[in-house]
Order: structure tokens, then C-alpha cells, then sequence
């Protein structure tokens, strides 16, 4: 429908720019039709502009829709989702009881969104439950740290018979000889340790463990290293294992003796004369290159703000 926007000619035919979106209305009287003097009559006026169709507001170019401010309530802002730090759970053996672990737990709790906690026991592993049940205290750390990531490194003191929990009437020992009963009795004692720590909102990062220096260890950590990457593995995001062995070694496999450690110059002694144990220095040294492995598995930045990938 078109709005006349202006009167009619003297002879009735609309103005040319009828079509034309409707102006604003004219103020001036309309012309009107002279009759003949001896009929006199009233003049007859013209029809005025057409006042707009409101309907055709939106439809018509250049016009805006009128919206009464009344009308509008404005949305009250959201309030920002209070943040609390992320809280990170180490658990393990002495590389967790000893040097490794509290500097790790340092170095993690001066970081803005992190808050750590630390269970240690130098000794222990998943092999003897009548020496320290870590499925048990596991699960009490967890239950009083609520934790958002639970960090494990155990595995070298596991290589050895398995003996069976205290409370396990039915279970038996198993030799460490037996290579195959031992390797499946082994894996069970894992997924069971990891169903006890990891669920839908709380991951784990499982830490292998770094290459030794004695041949007849190392040859039981291969072992070792392979089925606890295995069990991790099975629980697909919930949980994830990272290689150490590029930490301590160079290119070729060799296992490193000195290494840049933090604001030092010069190289530092890294192990022990065990060839085994870190010197403090190796152990600042490991828990720097474990640092941003944490970091990642939190999905967030480091402490000066550079990105960490998820």
C-alpha cells in the first residue's frame, strides 16, 4: 500500500512523486476547485497526506521501528563466577616424599591458581599393601583434599614379589619370578589404585619413571613403566602418563650426569653416586621440567602468563 504524500493536482491526477516514501505533513492548505459564481458552493479540499501505517515501519526503507524506552527492561549483569584455585594432589614414593616432590610442591604453590598438597612414603609402591596400603590412604587424601588433578610417581620399589593386603583373605603372594601371573596380578593392582583416584571431575597425571643408572633395576622399571602406561591409557581423558626419560637423558639415550639447573651458571651434578636417587640439584632440575606437564594437564597458564595448552 502507498501513503500519498502530497494534494492533488487541479485537474485530480496524483503528483508524479506519489510512490515516493511518505515526508512529513504539509502545513499549508490544500487548493480546492473553483464552481462556476452562478452555483456557488463550498470549497472542496483535497485530501491530506495519509497519516503512516505503523505496520509498514519495518518494511519501508530508512525506517526505524519505535520502541518505547518504557517497554524495555534492561538485563541486570551477570555476576562473575567466583574462582578458586586449582587443587593438585602429589602422591607417591621417596621421589614423592623427598627432594623431587617438595620442590614440585613449592614451585606449584606459589603459582596464583594453584593450591598443592603432598603424600610421600619413602619405600612403598602397590607391591606391598602389609608395608603401606595406598589405595587406602589414597582415598583418605582425597577425601579431605577434594583435589582437581592427583599427580602419581611410584612403581620403583615394586619390583618384587606382590604380596597380598592384610584384610584380603583370599588373595595369595605372587612371585616376581612368575613373569606372566606377575605382570597380570601387577596391572590389577593398578587399574584398582587408579578407579580409587580418578573419576569424571578429577583427572590424573601419572608420571613414568625416570631412567636409573643401575642395569638390574632399570631392566624391572622397563616392566613397570609399560604396564602402569597401559593401565593410564585405558582411561582414555580421564587421565594421562608422561614419559620422563627424555627429562633425564640426551639424544642418544644416555643417561645425563649434569644439566642447567635454575639460576645456576654452570652445569650441575644431577644424580646421585647411586646413579638412582636425584642430588637437590637434580632434583629442582626434574621438577622444572615437571612443572609445566602439571600446568598443561590443569589447562592453565603459567605463573607469567604465558599459554599452557590443554
Amino acid at each position: 500500500m502507498t501513503s500519498l504524500v502530497g494534494a492533488c493536482r487541479a485537474d485530480g491526477t496524483p503528483p508524479a512523486d506519489a510512490t515516493e516514501p511518505p515526508t512529513a505533513p504539509s502545513v499549508e492548505a490544500a487548493p480546492f476547485v473553483a464552481e462556476p459564481a452562478s452555483t456557488p458552493a463550498a470549497p472542496t479540499v483535497a485530501p491530506g497526506p495519509t497519516p503512516p501505517d505503523p505496520t509498514l515501519a519495518k518494511t519501508q526503507p530508512g525506517a526505524e521501528p519505535a520502541i518505547a524506552a518504557a517497554d524495555v527492561d534492561p538485563e541486570p549483569p551477570t555476576p562473575a563466577e567466583p574462582t578458586r584455585p586449582r587443587k593438585v594432589l602429589i602422591l607417591g614414593d621417596s621421589l614423592a616424599a623427598t627432594g623431587f616432590g617438595a620442590l614440585l610442591e613449592k614451585k606449584l604453590d606459589a603459582h596464583p591458581d594453584v593450591e598443592c598438597f603432598r603424600k610421600g612414603k619413602s619405600a612403598s609402591g602397590l607391591a606391598r599393601p602389609d608395608f603401606f596400603d595406598w589405595p587406602g590412604e589414597a582415598k583418605r587424601q582425597i577425601d579431605a583434599r577434594d583435589p582437581d588433578l592427583v599427580l602419581v610417581i611410584m612403581g620403583g620399589n615394586d619390583g618384587q614379589d606382590l604380596t597380598k593386603h592384610p584384610k584380603d583373605k583370599a588373595g595369595k603372594r605372587v612371585s616376581w619370578g612368575d613373569e606372566d601371573a606377575w605382570k597380570q596380578s601387577y596391572r590389577v593392582r593398578v587399574d584398582a589404585f587408579l578407579a580409587g583416584i580418578a573419576d569424571s571431575e578429577r583427572k590424573v597425571l601419572w608420571l613414568g619413571l625416570p631412567k636409573m643408572g643401575l642395569r638390574s633395576l632399570e631392566a624391572k622399571l622397563e616392566i613397570i613403566r609399560a604396564i602402569q602406561k597401559d593401565a593410564v591409557g585405558a582411561l582414555a581423558d580421564r587421565a594421562s602418563y608422561v614419559d620422563t626419560i627424555p627429562f633425564v637423558t640426551d639424544d642418544e639415550g644416555n643417561l645425563l650426569a649434569e644439566a642447567r639447573v635454575g639460576k645456576h651458571r654452570k652445569p650441575q651434578q644431577i644424580r646421585a653416586e647411586d646413579r638412582i636417587h636425584f642430588t637437590m640439584s637434580g632434583s629442582e632440575y626434574f621438577a622444572d621440567q615437571v612443572y609445566p606437564e602439571v600446568l598443561r594437564a590443569l589447562g592453565i597458564a603459567d605463573a607469567a602468563g604465558s599459554a599452557t595448552a590443554n
